[in-house]
């Protein structure tokens, strides 16, 4: 009876002193002060559009200081809020640890085409089809797109492609929103991708994709049925200009239903 007593009390001990330990633990870690900001970028396709101590510079300017801070007093769903308005920044995840650490993990948006307009204007379209202005430290490698686009840029950086409406306001939305959708299609294949580096928008807001290899343009249109237009093409490629030479023909035309129509002029 008695080894079952102090088999009780021992195990009635052993709780008391986890609870203690906890508490230590909890009023410990309230104490804490922030120790070090560690920062983690991921950075896709090599868009060094932010640093480092960009990040860390936004930690500080909220408040938050290494040696100064006391870990309770941190909030890293206001930290986030702020990085992710950042416009190179496709989101930021914030969390602590018990040691004193402040992880700060960051995506960076991947810009897969630059854009031009008439009036001397850039902009980049990411690949989820939001706009995001040009960096001063950074350019990104990635095609560019010209031509009849009379759209004033400037004033829809940040917005998404596929949520602004028609209108005076945005002339050349229309033919901005096909661009996307061609342009990610090509990103699907390695060959397509590395094929075209500029999309051409002529004066019947057709577009136009001139490629690296051959002298010559494929006129696409628009977006409609792009993937059996690629297709298409991909078979002239390799049936067609295999034995022609790739620069037998000045414009590659893919608009019409199960055809490919050239010309030498």
């Amino acid at each position: 009876m008695w080894s079952k007593v102090l088999h009780i009390a021992s195990w009635s001990a052993g709780i008391v002193l986890l609870f203690v330990l906890l508490g230590a633990s909890v009023a410990s870690s309230n104490r804490a002060l922030l120790a070090d900001v560690k920062v983690h970028i991921d950075f896709g396709e090599g868009n060094f559009f932010i640093d480092e101590n960009e990040v860390k510079e936004v930690v500080s300017d909220l408040g938050y200081l290494i040696d100064s801070t006391a870990m309770i007093n941190l909030d890293p769903s206001r930290i986030e809020h702020v990085l992710e308005n950042n416009a190179f920044i496709h989101s930021a995840e914030v969390y602590e640890q018990l040691n004193g650490v402040l992880n700060v993990d960051v995506n960076v948006r991947q810009p897969i085409l630059r854009i031009y307009s008439q009036n001397g204007q850039s902009v980049y379209l990411d690949s989820e089809g939001k706009f995001m202005p040009l960096s001063y430290s950074y350019t990104a490698r990635t095609p560019v797109s010209n031509g009849y686009l009379s759209i004033n840029l400037k004033s829809i950086i940040g917005k998404d492609v596929t949520e602004i409406a028609d209108s005076a306001q945005h002339p050349d939305i229309e033919t901005i929103r096909e661009l996307y959708l061609i342009v990610s299609e090509c990103r699907k294949d390695k060959f397509w991708k590395a094929q075209f580096n500029q999309f051409y928008v002529n004066a019947q807001h057709e577009i136009e994709m001139i490629p690296r290899v051959g002298d010559h343009i494929v006129l696409v249109g628009d977006a409609k049925y792009i993937d059996k237009k690629l297709n298409k093409l991909r078979l002239f490629y390799t049936k067609g200009l295999d034995k022609t030479g790739w620069n037998e023909y000045k414009t590659i035309n893919l608009k019409y239903a199960n055809q490919v129509v050239c010309s030498k002029s």
